[in-house]
């Protein structure tokens, strides 16, 4: 081989890790945009601008013993429904609602142990700063089960996830969370 081809061939593979680098931020991610994916199980999908038809406030707290929790834990949703998740974060630690598939959800948690300091941009997640409060809005349009969790690593080890049922036969009975 000549010393030319073999520069040409290296300075290839650089400019294609470097590329491959430089997009690892977006389309690298597993779960980056994953709902808009054509093999991706439904979701569901962000509201855009959609009026809610229901509300739903879920609290994070922290334990004394160590465990972290959502509260509720377990949600029944309607499908069809645009919901607006209201999450305060009761707790002294930094913390994230994501919204997923169960196999979404295994993904990105195997993405936030490798790189746990990523910012999150995704339509399905929003961070909660200790103290504070986020809110997303959600279109419930198909009829699954998925999970909500905080993917800090450690989190859900310690306790943070829940469920959301999202089905035709479902209605929630929610008074005090539930507003207009």
């Amino acid at each position: 081989m000549s010393f030319k081809f073999i520069c040409l061939a290296m300075t290839c593979a650089a400019m294609l890790a470097t590329a491959a680098h430089a997009n690892a931020d977006q389309v690298g991610r597993p779960h980056y945009r994953a709902y808009e994916a054509l093999d991706h199980q439904p979701i569901g999908e962000p509201a855009n601008g959609t009026s809610a038809t229901e509300v739903i406030d879920v609290t994070i707290k922290e334990t004394k013993s160590g465990y972290m929790l959502f509260q509720p834990d377990v949600i029944a949703i309607k499908t069809g429904s645009v919901v607006r998740f209201v999450i305060r974060n009761d707790g002294a630690l930094d913390h994230e609602f994501y919204l997923g598939s169960f196999d979404e959800v295994a993904k990105h948690q195997q993405w936030m142990r490798k790189y746990p300091d990523m910012a999150h941009d995704e339509a399905n997640s929003v961070t909660v700063p200790s103290g504070g409060q986020s809110e997303l809005v959600w279109t419930f349009s198909s009829t699954t089960n998925l999970e909500f969790v905080c993917l800090v690593p450690g989190h859900r080890e310690a306790g943070m996830w829940g469920v959301i049922l999202v089905h035709d036969h479902l209605t929630s009975d929610r008074k005090s969370e539930n507003r207009q």
